[in-house]
């Protein structure tokens, strides 16, 4: 069943479309990128039982296919029919690839932003190499401490869930500091979904390159954007990308990890704002 999404918008222009991912944390996490309504109006929607939209009553409705089937009614009830930019962050980014390959027509330009190109054991394994090699960091050597001690166990409500991530962001963005220390603070406040976040572990991640299929039917010019330390989202899966998607460039963000919008703002707000600003046209 496809729900009502909400939104919150900043500036004004033609319509910048922002899908959050986790899944399930609350789409605030993405408020950084309001350095883009400059020139657009930057609409972050709030996915199935995050923010102000409402939770499914099956915990298990979490598929990729109903969270674009969601995004897709929004646009068209919020765009009117006319086709908006899109961007997703990670999950997100999976989800809005998705929305562009079935309705080509909605989406005038796609941001692939810190988004997977696989999952399964070799992604998980890279990710823990990346995670590795900066143990010598002590705000990543907490946040490894206390990821080993939750081990395979959920936390027990969204409250615990949202104060989890926030404990461990120093895994996914580049060395700490004031202002990621600032955000990070900010995320802690917010509860973030279980059910959303057990379903794609558990349904999703294993075969993302199977969910990933669909990347040669987006006809729409294609920006994937990733952070040089991001070992969730970062190059290899960056060079995946390119080749899948039939008309995509990419960018790496040096020093910057999974949440590059956050740790290097200007530098990922500077790569996206000349791609929609670059004149190109929707191909269908």
């Amino acid at each position: 069943m496809v729900l009502r999404l909400a939104d919150s918008r900043w500036g004004s222009g033609p319509l910048l479309v922002c899908h959050s991912g986790g899944p399930g944390m609350h789409p605030g996490y993405l408020e950084p990128l309001t350095a883009l309504a400059g020139g657009h109006t930057v609409a972050v929607v709030h996915p199935r039982g995050t923010g102000g939209s409402p939770r499914p009553g099956d915990p298990g409705a979490y598929a990729l296919s109903e969270y674009a089937d969601d995004l897709v009614a929004w646009i068209e009830r919020e765009a009117g029919g006319e086709p908006v930019d899109l961007l997703g962050h990670s999950h997100g980014g999976v989800v809005a690839s998705l929305a562009a390959a079935r309705h080509p027509r909605l989406v005038r330009r796609l941001v692939l932003l810190a988004t997977p190109a696989y999952g399964g054991d070799d992604a998980e394994e890279m990710a823990e190499d990346f995670q590795r090699v900066r143990r010598s960091e002590p705000e990543v050597a907490e946040a490894l401490a206390i990821l080993e001690a939750q081990g395979d166990a959920y936390p027990s409500d969204d409250a615990a869930l949202g104060r989890l991530i926030a404990s461990v962001i120093p895994l996914w963005v580049g060395p700490m500091s004031e202002r990621t220390r600032a955000w990070q603070a900010q995320l802690a406040r917010w509860p973030a979904n279980v059910d959303a976040l057990r379903y794609f572990n558990e349904s999703v991640f294993p075969s993302l390159d199977e969910a990933m299929s669909h990347a040669d039917e987006v006809r729409c010019p294609t920006l994937a954007v990733g952070g040089e330390l991001d070992g969730w989202a970062g190059p290899s899966h960056l060079e995946r990308l390119a080749r899948s998607f039939g008309n995509c460039r990419t960018e790496v963000v040096a020093g910057s990890g999974h949440m590059c919008h956050a740790d290097a703002t200007e530098a990922v707000v500077t790569a996206i704002g000349g791609f929609l600003r670059s004149g190109v046209e929707i191909q269908v």
